[in-house]
């Protein structure tokens, strides 16, 4: 009769494992992973076996996205992007038109934050055993909890907001009775555009869905693969990038320039514009809105079984 053995960590890429008698060394794991024979896992697994020998404690588990790290512990990698900042406000040249120069453009917001990458759902596993024979209740652990998502990209910087023009110069004129007078007033300079609203951040990855295993064996192993450990929780949403920072106001235009007879006005000149609106502002509770949702919890179940399949 056929025996395969898990020692330390096999990784195991094909659908089904099919054997008289599955014995698990010590603290071995059986892994679903790309191997040599599988340059690609399978996300279903199917185990069918006479007798299942466990000489202490064994864990099956998963790696299906080929990055370091066992999938259920090591969350998916960060996206560590960051968007583009928006573009600037304009600014018109020179001095403006009387009484009130051009204000200045206002900029554009930052672009979003790429979408955080998904966690990895966990396989699917069916075990089919006549016996079991440990001595541990706990003697395998079945992980398949859904993997973390990844976080999520950075938003990207407000635009600077645009200068306000500056204002029309005064005019004079001679006056035959008493010199020089005013004609024009300095001209108002124009007010500065505003700054571009920071960039939204970029969503965490939504969690992995739970595993779902279902083991089948005849009524009197039914106990002890009912002491098994399953696990079988969704993975955890990330949670979303960095916003961007708000784009600074674009500066006033200053007041047109003075000539004598004519006032001074620097009340003339333009007011710097608003900044862009922080992701504070825009929404206070970005944080968790733009948190990857967790994965749903898979499920697992035993049943009796009256004759092993082939």
């Amino acid at each position: 009769m056929s025996t395969f053995v898990v020692s330390g960590v096999l990784k195991y890429g094909a659908p089904v494992l099919e054997t008289a008698t599955l014995e698990f060394d010590t603290n071995s794991t059986l892994l679903m992973a790309p191997s040599e024979k599988n340059s690609s896992a399978s996300s279903t697994l199917t185990i069918i076996a006479q007798q299942i020998v466990v000489k202490d404690h064994a864990t099956i588990t998963y790696d299906l996205d080929g990055r370091p790290g066992i999938d259920p512990t090591t969350p998916a990698p960060p996206t560590t992007s960051t968007a583009a900042g928006g573009t600037p406000g304009g600014s018109s040249p020179g001095a403006g038109p009387y009484p009130q120069a051009a204000n200045g453009g206002n900029a554009g917001p930052g672009m979003p934050g790429a979408k955080g990458i998904s966690g990895i759902d966990a396989p699917e596993l069916e075990i089919y055993v006549g016996a079991v024979q440990q001595s541990f209740p706990d003697a395998i652990t079945i992980d398949f909890k859904g993997q973390d998502g990844g976080r999520g990209g950075n938003g990207g910087n407000g635009g600077p907001g645009g200068a306000g023009q500056k204002g029309a110069a005064s005019k004079t004129s001679d006056s035959w009775y008493d010199g020089d007078q005013c004609d024009q007033e300095p001209g108002r300079g124009g007010i500065g555009g505003k700054g571009g609203d920071a960039g939204y951040p970029g969503r965490g990855g939504n969690g992995g869905a739970g595993g779902i295993i279902s083991v089948f064996t005849k009524k009197a192993s039914l106990p002890s693969v009912q002491t098994w450990v399953y696990i079988v929780k969704g993975g955890k949403g990330a949670p979303p990038g960095s916003p961007g920072l708000p784009g600074p106001p674009g500066a006033g235009g200053p007041q047109g320039d003075h000539n004598d007879p004519c006032p001074v006005r620097p009340e003339y000149a333009g007011s710097d514009g608003p900044p862009g609106l922080s992701m504070n502002d825009i929404d206070p509770s970005w944080s968790t809105d733009y948190a990857g949702a967790d994965g749903v919890d898979g499920y697992y179940a035993t049943h009796e079984l009256t004759q092993v399949p082939t």
